[in-house]
């Protein structure tokens, strides 16, 4: 070996009489550059972005004429009845009417189309509530973020791309990898770790840049640690706390009723006690505080009974759907058409007529589950949460004052739900049955979720051994594969060394042919059978076999797109079958489970498939008979040269056409459901069919969340060896954003008012891919042949010598790689890291108890309803500056109106303004149906239970 020898190589190469290591020139250009592109992913998107943005403007309704409050609240009333009634009645279509349906039924603010192009994002939570804005501003911020993290590594693309070390197999992405930093040569020249990068003529010792290029990639994953601690402990909160002050919601005026006696004495007067207990309560607690404003009289406006039908509204929901499906056949049959299906329908509907009626009794028998309560003023809402403040705990239930019971029974009261977040067919299903449910789930979802995993792997296994491209060997133990690998039959595969192939022939290679060509064509790279007729005409079986690994890699990942989507499908009904009570406990589920299920199917397999674990565990999985001996004998027990250009081009790909699928998906899906609207409601016989068309499918945002975290872990798993990946992520935000956003505002059904749980539950998680960051980044870093980096010196090589002599056996491996210039911060992040989640979870353990003691205190000592308020004149007056506090208060939009003149209000942005069965979106269409007025009931009970389903759910 020669150190001078492979520099003259170099300069050979780069037709240089000899290479410059002193000058400096053409690597102050490149940095040049690296800087230019920095500066455009950071300050050029900043700076437009906060010169284009919208302050925040609070909703003032203070400001709004008073009028009549009575004939607006009559008003909202006569919509929602409009709304209601005559659903299921028209059977001529009507597209003027469908059409109204749809604005009233989309995302729409007091009636219009709202611009994607113009709408602040801060409005959104006026279509969707808290939850829906933050996953917008997710995205966004995720966008700038990711846009810093690939300009602060720019520098290290660059230098990847201007490398040679990496194989040259005709794929362009393995050049923008760190596997091709630096300049090849030959192992027989000089050893792989003690080569140069070159730039021209010019050239340094790749070691004095590997220690900059960790220090880029450690500030990278600290500005996203910021910002995930500055998302979760402060954008959150505010927007949240902003949101529920400048908006009027029925939250504001509600409460839930929780605890109730399942049945008493007098229970078909059971609405009339319980509204005669509240405005006892209430004319209490107003007797105790003196406002400083005149409030409404006492009143409850609405009381909504939530009966338990034992599970039974799923199939009353059913059956309403099956009713709407046989008054379209009968319109068909009415035009002219055939009578099978209304015959098979009718069937259907008797048969399921007759089990309805089997299973429930009357409205007077059932037991009362829990009441739904919206006040006269936001004021009596507080006094009554303020009344019960104790009840949320239950030893203080065992002991309320008879007072404050129920019919002799201690109730919790708090805060209500949005009205489209509840899930009402869920509602009567009990604690333990939940908890069995949610347990039972986690159990099928662990099976599946092992099988999904291990056909992809054995999928991913036969592409790999089916593949007749080899992997190249330079002779080096520290740069190469661990083990060639074996094909479907067992056999271990050719190993292509490419320093013995670089010394045979042409006509050698080609008389010999078979796996000698391949690794004679893939010693010669990929450029040079390119560039020269006779070598591409000798190497043409080489390109077939490329052709067919890349045709093979690609079905491969197909496949594993194909049991991703089925696997979504299986992880919606399962956490439909855990019933949850709300649509935001139902899409977090889904959101979890189909996060997990997609990142490790998408990062974990491939890497798992190509790893050489040590023998203990190789000999351990041999028991796993039949599949025993394909499991752990990758080839590659350190992520090494050949890594880069198998798995790592792999996870490119993927990502590159992640980067453009979802949106694109996205946006075709809306001209595809305007297409199928125009083409379809032209011989529709039924205006129910009709309004079906012209309502927009559900803007699917546990799905949503699902992508985004995926593609956030595997681009922080894999972003320190994969630099180009944190460009990729940026553009994938910023193209989900925008489909998104045209999907919600002109393609997507009003979602439901969700809260802040999904995008705290989705910036909790993505905490945890720091570590797998860190991990990953010692191992890449730290790998001695694809990123030589000097070990540490000065103090801080003194400290690791002097923990190597207490380091463990097992460990005494690792701590090459911990202490390098490249790998070392990483490695005190990761250990920071695990002792800071080490004591989160011993609080969450401990922190309960002293939650609900802090709490408690908090709620004795420090009574809220005791300080002095401003008056309403005072507030008004606040609200037309602008201003968001006065005196030390918090203003809240929603206490300077009572509900009568709020419903009207609510009705137009925040539809609807009632807890009744009826008004939710979900059943609004099907509650006309719910029991068969025109049609004589088919068993004793079908009417009475029918009817009970609607009065006792909807009704107040």
């Amino acid at each position: 070996m020669s150190w001078q020898g492979a520099v003259q190589y170099w300069a050979e190469k780069a037709g240089c009489a000899e290479l410059d290591f002193v000058g400096s020139s053409q690597f102050a250009r490149v940095w040049t550059y690296s800087l230019i592109y920095g500066l455009v992913m950071t300050i050029g998107i900043t700076v437009p972005f906060r010169w284009c943005a919208s302050g925040k403007a609070g909703i003032k309704i203070a400001d709004e004429p008073d009028g009549d409050t009575e004939e607006g609240g009559d008003a909202a009333k006569k919509k929602l009845q409009e709304t209601l009634t005559g659903l299921g009645e028209d059977i001529k279509p009507d597209k003027e009417a469908a059409k109204r349906h749809l604005i009233r039924t989309s995302a729409t603010i007091h009636g219009k189309w709202m611009s994607p192009l113009w709408t602040p994002t801060y409005r959104l939570s006026e279509i969707g509530g808290t939850g829906t804005e933050l996953y917008f501003r997710t995205l966004r911020n995720f966008f700038f973020i990711f846009a810093y993290m690939a300009g602060i590594t720019g520098p290290l693309l660059a230098f990847s791309m201007l490398g040679t070390f990496g194989p040259d197999n005709g794929q362009f992405l393995v050049k923008t990898t760190i596997g091709n930093l630096g300049e090849f040569v030959a192992a027989d020249l000089i050893d792989p770790w003690n080569r140069v990068v070159r730039l021209g003529c010019e050239g340094t010792e790749i070691n004095k840049l590997t220690g900059i290029f960790g220090w880029l990639d450690f500030a990278a994953v600290i500005v996203f640690l910021v910002y995930l601690l500055w998302a979760r402990f402060l954008q959150i909160p505010r927007c949240a706390m902003a949101d529920d002050l400048e908006q009027v919601t029925p939250r504001d005026y509600s409460v839930v009723i929780e605890g109730l006696p399942a049945k008493v004495e007098n229970h078909k007067d059971y609405e009339r006690l319980l509204k005669e207990h509240l405005v006892e309560r209430l004319q209490y607690t107003r007797s105790r505080r003196h406002s400083p404003w005149e409030l409404p009289p006492v009143e409850v406006e609405e009381l909504t009974i939530v009966r338990d039908y034992r599970g039974r509204l799923h199939e009353l929901k059913d059956r309403a759907h099956l009713e709407q499906r046989v008054r379209i056949a009968e319109a068909y049959v009415q035009n002219g058409g055939s009578t099978r299906r209304l015959d098979k329908l009718r069937a259907q509907l008797e048969k399921t007529n007759t089990k309805l009626g089997s299973k429930l009794d009357g409205d007077d028998e059932l037991p009362v589950v829990r009441a739904y309560a919206i006040l006269s003023c936001t004021e009596d809402v507080h006094n009554l949460l303020f009344d019960y403040r104790f009840a949320k705990y239950r030893l203080f239930r065992l002991c309320q004052f008879r007072g404050r019971c129920f019919q002799g029974k201690a109730i919790k009261v708090s805060r209500a739900p949005q009205p489209t977040d509840i899930i009402w067919e869920n509602q009567d299903i009990g604690v333990m049955s939940r908890v069995c449910r949610q347990i039972t789930v986690l159990l099928i979802f662990f099976i599946i979720l092992s099988l999904s995993l291990a056909l992809i792997y054995l999928t991913t296994v036969a592409s790999k051994a089916t593949s007749k491209t080899s992997i190249s060997y330079l002779g080096v133990p520290e740069c190469d594969p661990a083990d060639a690998g074996v094909d479907l039959q067992g056999q271990e595969q050719y190993k292509c060394l490419v320093q013995e192939a670089a010394n045979w022939t042409l006509a050698y290679a080609t008389e010999t042919g078979g796996d000698i060509l391949s690794c004679w064509c893939t010693a010669q790279g990929y450029e040079a059978l390119i560039s020269q007729e006779d070598l591409r005409n000798a190497c043409a079986p080489w390109f077939l076999e490329l052709a067919a690994s890349i045709g093979i890699g690609t079905a491969s990942s197909m496949i594993v797109t194909v049991i991703n989507l089925v696997l979504q499908l299986i992880i919606a009904a399962l956490a439909e079958f855990e019933r949850p009570v709300s649509q935001t406990a139902l899409n977090s589920s889904m959101m979890k489970k189909a996060f997990w299920a997609q990142t490790l199917n998408t990062g974990f397999v491939l890497f798992l498939v190509n790893y050489f674990a040590p023998e203990f565990l190789r000999n351990a999985v041999l028991v796993l008979q039949p599949v025993g001996w394909i499991l752990f004998r990758g080839p590659f027990a350190d992520i090494t040269r050949g890594w880069y250009a198998i798995v790592g081009v792999t996870l490119l790909t993927n990502m590159v056409i992640n980067m453009f699928v979802p949106a694109c998906v996205t946006i075709a899906k809306m001209f595809a459901n305007g297409a199928m609207r125009c083409w379809f409601s032209r011989g529709v016989a039924h205006q129910a069919e009709l309004r079906e068309l012209y309502t927009n499918p559900e803007f699917d945002i546990k799905q949503k969340y699902a992508q985004l975290l995926t593609t956030v872990f595997v681009t922080l798993m894999y972003g320190a060896g994969l630099p180009l990946l944190y460009f990729l992520a940026a553009v994938f935000m910023a193209l989900q954003f925008w489909a998104d956003k045209y999907n919600l505002l002109w393609g997507s059904k009003r979602p439901p008012h969700y809260d802040t749980k999904m995008a705290k539950e989705a910036i909790e998680s993505c905490f945890y891919a720091i570590p797998l960051h860190c991990a990953l980044a010692i191992l890449m870093f730290g790998q001695t042949c694809v990123f030589p980096s000097n070990p540490l010196g000065g103090d801080l090589a003194d400290l690791a010598n002097q923990g190597a002599s207490y380091t463990p056996g097992l460990l005494q491996q690792f701590l090459p790689q911990i202490t390098r210039e490249s790998t070392w911060m990483f490695f005190l992040l990761l250990v920071l890291l695990i002792v800071l989640w080490v004591l989160w979870l011993v609080l969450w353990i401990i922190g309960g108890t002293a939650s609900t003691a802090s709490d408690f205190l908090v709620a004795l000592c420090c009574p809220r309803w005791r300080k002095s308020q401003p008056s309403m004149e005072e507030i008004k007056e606040a609200l037309k500056r602008g201003e968001r506090t006065i005196n030390g208060h918090t203003i809240d939009v929603a206490s300077t109106m009572s509900w009568k003149r709020a419903r009207d209000h609510i009705e137009q942005t925040f539809p609807p303004a009632s807890y009744s069965l009826q008004a939710h979106p979900e059943w609004s269409t099907l509650a006309p149906l719910l029991w068969p007025q025109s049609r004589p009931p088919t068993h004793r009970g079908e009417a009475n239970a029918s009817d009970s389903a609607l009065r006792s759910a909807g009704q107040g």
